[in-house]
């Protein structure tokens, strides 16, 4: 009965209850889009850079800095060697994985074909410290580092344009004209944060792509891993010293490799700033408005007040009537705003090539949050509901 009369009074005010689940459905809307999306986002950060991306540090030549969300190269020096990451491995006790790696750009080609993809040179620990796992077949060895081995494992897109859903281990890819032969394919890992396909890479052993391919006795850069339980600073500090000691001089930089790929985690950081200052704005109009609605109602319902306190409805029954519709209202306006922006996230989410994703956490935030504000703003209605008398109804009627 207590629903029907509800439903009731809210169809003959239409615009009214329009106008008081707006606010809330705004409010809703905006902090559950802000919570999914940067969901989204670090999910899609924890699968490019791994799990333990935030440990990982990257040696590069030169000066590097941040400007602005952009990691620039201010200077460079070809003075990172393999060298200089063997003796990481051996000096430092904090360090538990090294890869040095190399960019190469040769011709790649296959079955007469000439295939556009990146050719990376790594170390075998390379998948350890990025968290990437081979979806078939193996990574590089040890070994076929040691022997400057023509051995290939393709990202997830080149194999896909190549072999379709065929596992090509054994087949061959040429870089220039010499056979590499595939030993596996990675996982599918999608875009960096700097735009940048992982899956349309080749990988190979880093002495082929530095003496083979390049002919040069400097890297590009070094990952390193830190142990578990080693302070990321700490271990920072310790690889500086080290290659100062080594180079002399300052001609490198030694960064987290978070810092480098963090464009679009800042303007994430900027847009969820701006969605909690709107949401904020939002749930306060819907507060009110469920509040100028809720009291007006009680005004407007005095008979259905006074029949009630009439038939023995206690003060307490009373206000939590009004308490529960004020509660409801915010749930409804809510869960329609936690729909539209569950919808809008899993769309952004499979445009911008992060996969699907649907934010439960922040539509359960959102709406446990409406319902709060629902409550608090029919406080006043409730108690106002509930100090009317049936003779001061029957007076005032």
């Amino acid at each position: 009965m207590r629903l029907k009369s509800l439903v009731s009074y809210f169809r003959e005010n239409k615009k009214r209850l329009i106008l008081s689940l707006l606010g809330v459905a705004i409010g809703v809307f905006s902090l559950s889009l802000m919570v999914g999306i940067t969901e989204a986002m670090e999910k899609r950060v924890e699968r490019v850079i791994g799990k333990m991306g935030s440990r990982v540090l990257v040696i590069l030549p030169g000066e590097v800095k941040n400007l602005g969300g952009r990691t620039i190269q201010l200077s460079f020096y070809p003075t990172l060697t393999v060298k200089d990451a063997r003796a990481i491995e051996q000096k430092c006790p904090d360090v538990k994985a090294v890869s040095p790696f190399k960019k190469v750009s040769p011709n790649v080609h296959h079955g007469g074909k000439r295939i556009t993809a990146e050719v990376f040179g790594v170390w075998p620990s390379y998948p350890e410290i990025t968290d990437y796992k081979p979806l078939c077949g193996r990574f590089l060895r040890r070994e076929e580092e040691d022997e400057m081995a023509e051995r290939a494992v393709l990202g997830y897109e080149v194999a896909k344009k190549l072999y379709g859903s065929e596992c090509p281990v054994g087949k061959v890819i040429y870089l220039y004209n010499a056979p590499y032969r595939i030993v596996g394919v990675m996982e599918k890992r999608g875009t960096d944060l700097s735009g940048e396909n992982l899956d349309n890479r080749i990988y190979i052993p880093l002495s082929s792509a530095v003496r083979r391919i390049s002919n040069v006795d400097y890297v590009d850069g070094i990952y390193v891993l830190p142990v578990e339980g080693a302070k990321v600073e700490e271990v920072k500090k310790e690889l500086t010293e080290l290659l100062l000691k080594r180079h002399g001089k300052k001609d490198f930089s030694v960064n987290r490799f978070e810092d480098l790929v963090n464009t679009q985690k800042q303007a994430m950081e900027i847009f969820s700033r701006l969605s909690l200052i709107v949401s904020l704005i939002a749930f306060g109009v819907g507060a009110l408005g469920i509040l100028g609605v809720m009291t007006l109602s009680v005004y407007e319902r005095l008979v259905e007040i006074g029949v009630k306190r009439t038939f023995g409805a206690t003060k307490r029954e009373i206000a939590l009537q009004f308490l529960a519709e004020a509660a409801l209202l915010s749930l409804v306006g809510g869960s329609g705003g936690a729909l539209l922006s569950t919808v809008m996230v899993v769309a952004i989410s499979s445009l911008a090539g992060w996969g699907v994703f649907i934010p439960v956490k922040g539509a359960l935030i959102s709406l446990g949050l409406a319902t709060v504000v629902g409550i608090i703003a029919g406080v006043y209605p409730a108690l106002r509901a509930s100090s009317f008398e049936p003779k001061e109804i029957l007076n005032e009627t």
